[in-house]
């Protein structure tokens, strides 16, 4: 049965006899984005997400494989946000509290992410009450609430609950500075990659109001790396953000979401322009929709601002932008047209715009990098069965702006599988146009796949990993718009990852193991990453 207006749908859940997880597969703009690894964790929230932006505008600082600046996507075609960003936490169902797979590799980008062992509740995805995530998709079934095993996770305090965190990551990375080691036809290896032990620790406390109607959540966390032989690559990153939900009526609702995050930016990644500290982004993210269904139809209009703010710690290279040319705010709206085929499968179409202003017109390169994209998208979700779901869109976007105008087709697949019971999957497919922070190109065209997997070995061990593979097609700029910076060609990034690890949960508030991690850079071009990173953790986690 489809639930009713404003109440969260069933929780999807993987359990074993010792041990459950509850978890949501929220896809709006975040695809999955689930937990993170140690030496490419810098990024604290986003963005999903993250998730750093409002609505619909994104801070991609934390989670966009094609943006790593902390910049501005377009939208989707599903109105919204490119799917492969992760924006910050906005208004949705209660569903903070449940507990992520175990650690894996970040399908929607496996570039950057928030705080090891966090999954996307954290990094947010903007939803209707009524399955109309600004995305587009229904989230329906999609989420769920409460704490695992009755009271075994989350305090009572008063109309609320309580849920404290934290996970602390410990290991070994062959290559902090993602050094390009890899000879290729147009690059050559630099020099020798560095070693470093690194530890993260990363806190998280969680305040979910328990009403029958409206709903607030505070959400409050950071993640701090540490490298032993590689200090300028340690980071303290930290957000606050509150989210909820006030029902105006039985079928109409208002969602909103504010607050702040800082997050730092991971070397050997798609944009990243620094030399060798990594560059901190800012953003204060502001979110607003309206939710009204009749009978079968939905209907909802929303939008958001974002202001973004950077701060570099290192030589910018001579192929990116300062962090002052790269100051800007970003505005987004959109519509959403709904219609509930049957119980389990809702059809939508959401149009949508969004504006990207900067401070600097012209920047310090002399450049004028504002633009406005307009979207159109299609799409559909259906709930296959309470632990079984799929959800997509496909469209159209076109972002013009002083350098030039970009394309493209876009799409969004995600989906959760869970028909055996101790083995669980979550795949993900995305394309969109995010902004770029090289000076020479416009912006970029990013297509990621990836899937996440968690298998229940034995009664308290579970085998969990996934694997994701990232492409960054970047968009020259116009002849004539690029100001003092160099002209360049086509160029196009691969960044594939994979990671497996071993947890052992003796009880739902503790999991421990081992986990090992593979990450590897290409380019197309000379400047490109062409190197390869292996990284070999312990995590201890530990929430109640």
């Amino acid at each position: 049965m489809r639930p009713m207006p404003g109440w969260p749908a069933t929780p999807m859940t993987v359990s074993a006899s010792r041990v459950q997880y509850i978890w949501s597969p929220i896809l709006g703009w975040a695809l999955l984005t689930c937990s993170a690894s140690l030496a490419l964790a810098q990024v604290g929230v986003a963005v999903p997400g993250v998730s750093d932006t409002p609505v619909t505008s994104s801070d991609q600082t934390t989670n966009a494989p094609g943006d790593q600046t902390g910049g501005t996507s377009t939208p989707s075609t599903a109105g919204g946000l490119s799917p492969i960003v992760t924006p910050a936490p906005v208004a949705r169902p209660n569903t903070f509290g449940d507990i992520a797979l175990p650690a894996g590799t970040t399908v929607a980008n496996p570039s950057t992410q928030l705080i090891p062992g966090l999954s996307d509740t954290l990094g947010g995805a903007a939803t209707s009450i009524y399955g109309g995530g600004a995305n587009g998709i229904s989230l329906a079934g999609f989420s769920g609430g409460g704490a695992p095993g009755g009271d075994e996770l989350g305090i009572s305090v008063g109309s609320f609950r309580l849920y404290p965190a934290i996970d602390i990551t410990t290991g070994a990375d062959n290559n902090v500075f993602a050094t390009n080691n890899v000879g290729t036809a147009t690059t050559t290896p630099t020099t020798t990659p560095t070693l470093s032990l690194s530890t993260v620790v990363a806190p998280s406390l969680a305040l979910r109001s328990d009403w029958l109607n409206h709903s607030i959540n505070f959400m409050l966390g950071g993640g701090f790396g540490f490298y032993a032989s590689a200090p300028t690559q340690n980071y303290q990153n930290y957000f606050l953000i509150v989210d909820g939900r006030i029902d105006v009526r039985e079928d109409m609702a208002l969602a909103y979401s504010f607050g702040y995050r800082r997050a730092t930016e991971a070397l050997g990644m798609a944009n990243v322009a620094f030399a060798q500290a990594p560059t901190v982004a800012e953003s204060f993210p502001v979110t607003l929709a309206l939710t009204k269904r009749f009978n079968r139809f939905s209907f909802e209009v929303g939008g958001g601002a974002t202001r973004l703010w950077f701060q570099d710690h290192s030589t910018i290279t001579s192929g990116g932008l300062d962090a002052q040319s790269r100051n800007r705010n970003a505005y987004e709206e959109h519509l959403r047209f709904g219609y509930d085929l049957t119980e389990d499968v809702t059809l939508f179409v959401t149009p949508s715009i969004t504006q990207t202003r900067y401070d600097l017109n012209p920047d310090t390169l002399g450049q004028t990098r504002d633009s406005s994209t307009a979207a159109l998208g299609f799409g559909a979700s259906w709930v296959i069965n309470p632990t079984s779901t799929i959800f997509g869109n496909i469209g159209y976007a076109s972002s013009s702006g002083a350098m030039g105008s970009t394309s493209a087709i876009t799409f969004a697949l995600g989906g959760a599988w869970n028909g055996y019971t101790p083995l669980s999957i979550r795949p993900s497919l995305s394309r969109g146009i995010t902004e770029t922070a090289l000076s020479a190109y416009r912006n970029t065209v990013t297509t990621t796949l990836g899937v996440e997997y968690s298998y229940q070995v034995f009664d308290e061990f579970a085998l969990v990993g996934g694997f994701s593979y990232s492409l960054a097609d970047y968009q020259p700029a116009d002849p004539g718009t690029l100001g003092t910076a160099p002209p360049a060609g086509a160029r196009t990034d691969a960044f594939a990852r994979g990671s497996i690890g071993f947890l052992w949960n003796p009880r739902p508030q503790f999991s421990f193991g081992p986990i090992f991690e593979y990450t590897q850079g290409s380019s197309t071009d000379p400047t490109g990453p062409a190197y390869t990173r292996q990284l070999l953790s312990i995590r201890l986690s530990a929430r109640r």
